[in-house]
Order: C-alpha cells, then sequence, then structure tokens
C-alpha cells in the first residue's frame, strides 16, 4: 500500500513508525521542519520530502496522485484544510484521514473532503471523561461526526429498575441497549429479557441519550 503522511509531529512520528513495520506499505513523509525530517528518516526507511504539504508542486513532487492513504496529520489546521482539498479534489485519492487540532474545523476538514477526522482534543476529553465516571459508564467508542457513542455501565444493587423488563423501560428515543453481559457469558436484550444487579449493559445512541439512560439504569431508592 502505497502512503503519503503529511506532517511528522507527535501523531505524524507514531504513524511513521508504525506504517514502517510492514514491509508491503510504501511510505512517504512530507515535513517541514528539518530536525523532524531527519527524525523520520532515523525511524523508517521513507522517501522523506523536507517542503510545505499543502503546495500543489510538493503532493505533486510525491506523486500524491498514487497514494492509496493520505493521513495529514500537522499542527496547523489551515495546512490541513489546504492540503486535504488539494490531495481529494486535484490529485484524487481514494482515501484521507486528517487531524482536526481544533473540534471547531473538523466540519471544514470534512467539506475539504476528508473521508475521516480524528480530533486529539476530543478524544482526551472523552478519556477524561471515563476518569471522572469510572463509577458511573466508560465509553468504549465515540464518533463525534456521527455523534455516536457507545458505552457500559452497570445496574448497581439498589437500581430502581432491577426485575424490569427492557421493553417497560422509558429510554430516550435515540439509545438503545445493544448487549447485556451476565454471570461471565451475554445475552442479547429481547423485550422481555428482566434486568438483574450487576448487569453490564451495552448501549447505543446518540451522547446525550446514552447519559440519559445511563441516569436512569444506575438510579436508586436512596439516590
Amino acid at each position: 500500500m502505497r502512503v503519503l503522511i503529511v506532517g511528522a509531529g507527535r501523531i505524524g512520528m507514531h504513524l511513521i513508525r508504525y506504517l514502517s513495520t510492514n514491509d508491503e506499505n510504501r511510505l512517504t513523509v512530507i515535513e517541514k521542519k528539518q530536525e523532524r525530517c531527519k527524525e523520520a528518516s532515523t525511524n523508517s526507511d521513507a522517501t522523506i520530502l523536507n517542503a510545505d504539504g499543502s503546495k500543489p508542486d510538493v503532493l505533486k513532487l510525491a506523486e500524491t496522485s498514487q497514494a492509496d492513504l493520505v493521513i495529514v496529520t500537522t499542527d496547523d489546521d489551515r495546512a490541513n484544510l489546504a492540503t486535504t482539498r488539494q490531495a481529494k479534489k486535484e490529485f484524487g485519492v481514494p482515501r484521507l484521514i486528517a487531524v482536526a487540532n481544533s473540534p471547531k474545523n473538523k466540519e471544514r476538514l470534512r467539506e475539504a473532503g476528508a473521508d475521516m477526522i480524528i480530533c486529539p482534543a476530543e478524544l482526551a476529553l472523552k478519556d477524561l471523561e471515563n476518569l471522572l465516571e469510572k463509577d458511573r459508564a466508560v465509553t468504549l467508542m465515540y464518533r463525534s461526526e456521527l455523534d455516536l457513542r457507545i458505552a457500559e455501565t452497570i445496574v448497581p444493587l439498589n437500581a430502581t429498575l432491577i426485575g424490569k423488563k427492557i421493553h417497560e423501560i422509558q429510554m430516550p428515543e435515540k439509545c438503545r441497549v445493544g448487549l447485556v453481559c451476565r454471570d461471565n457469558s451475554y445475552v442479547f436484550p429481547e423485550p422481555d429479557l428482566e434486568l438483574k444487579s450487576g448487569d453490564k449493559v451495552l448501549l447505543l445512541g446518540d451522547a446525550p441519550s446514552v447519559a440519559r439512560t445511563v441516569e436512569l439504569l444506575r438510579s436508586s431508592e436512596t439516590a
């Protein structure tokens, strides 16, 4: 697979090391800072271009039109937007992943043609939420572009919904029970399944609805 990485900062360098472990990958890296180029050269056998990846002539030199995957990871969202737009609309790359350093630029990157957008700031916030809510729910996946959250919560001993059937629970419209883990196994959430204390419940839906359902499942008469 031919991969082009634009930006050899913290995220880009990690990807360079990772992708270099597979001999089937043909890797090209574009990076403006010379010291980062030296580090990328030391940690991989990639073709390194010390240049501005947002410039069309540089992307042409990097044979962007031949790439199977382009990953744009600079720490400048303006550069990421320009590179994404050029790579997608002028060079027609089939798959492009872009980093949004600021959440407010995610939609702009999507409009520029990014197939997938990663926002480190949002991921860090989700990790922090998991730490703060570790006794209530753990987020297993969050797709901000879809506002989709998959979370797991445990039904406590004193929950008011113990003994209630799935279809009897007044959950938000945009939340569903995906799976119930019980006694070192799992059961599918049929409408007549009764909840028991200690059940690990997998929830899917938009973030606000999942949060409300977590509170509903964990509510107790002493709460």
